[in-house]
């Protein structure tokens, strides 16, 4: 039994309200999530090191080549215990990750034990940050007003939050397979949305959404 079992639109809590359209649906590639959020190359790398500094250590102490593998091999064991869990962590966080973009909102629904939605808002989105990470992988880092709204944990964002912002954390769209016109999408949508509100006595705050480092103007909201 899967989220969308309990869900009228798979990956929102509940209906759409008039006006309110579905622009995209998305989830991370598995693969690619291993790789930039839970870092197993990174990983596999420290354990060989480990590994090999074992080997040298052994022969320099005396020991024979058959000894020196002996005595690294535990560490390639958990190596690969670690690299396997890791694995299986990002595969079943991919598969129950899906991204959302309506023309007012950004909805993150994900969530390996306890599926938790986050629905970012169009009005509290200061800007949009678009990074090609591989030949088909990108992701989208959001800036939000904190001051505006209800606070979002990074550990409850987590793995889809920019490392290191842990007071204003960033929430991110990840491993995306087409995030380029993900990142067209997006900022055409919210300039759509900064052009129907109604003028208030609020200054403008101009939304911002970058695109192979060109950042683009979308309007202000």
């Amino acid at each position: 039994m899967s989220h969308d079992d309990f869900e009228p639109i798979p990956g929102l809590p509940e209906k759409l309200p008039p006006g309110e359209r579905v622009l995209w649906q998305g989830a991370p590639q598995w693969q690619r999530l291993a790789i930039e959020a839970f870092h197993v190359r990174k990983i596999a790398a420290y354990f060989l090191l480990l590994a090999c500094w074992q080997v040298s250590s052994t022969v320099h102490d005396g020991g024979s080549w058959a000894e020196a593998i002996k005595a690294a091999s535990w560490m390639i064991i958990l190596m690969l215990s670690a690299l396997f869990l890791l694995l299986a962590l990002a595969r079943f966080s991919a598969q129950t990750t899906l991204y959302t973009i309506t023309n007012a909102r950004i909805v993150m629904r994900f969530g390996m034990a306890l599926p938790l939605v986050v629905n970012i808002p169009f009005r509290i989105i200061e800007s949009a940050d678009w990074r090609m990470l591989a030949r088909q992988s990108a992701e989208i880092c959001l800036s939000l007003d904190h001051s505006d709204g209800g606070r979002l944990s990074w550990a409850h964002l987590w793995p889809h939050a920019k490392a290191w912002h842990l007071k204003h954390p960033k929430p991110m769209l990840r491993a995306l397979a087409d995030g380029e016109q993900v990142a067209a999408l997006l900022a055409q949508a919210l300039s759509n949305h900064a052009l129907s509100q109604e003028v208030s006595s609020n200054p403008a705050r101009p939304l911002r959404v970058r695109v192979n480092e060109a950042q683009l103007q979308t309007g202000a909201a």
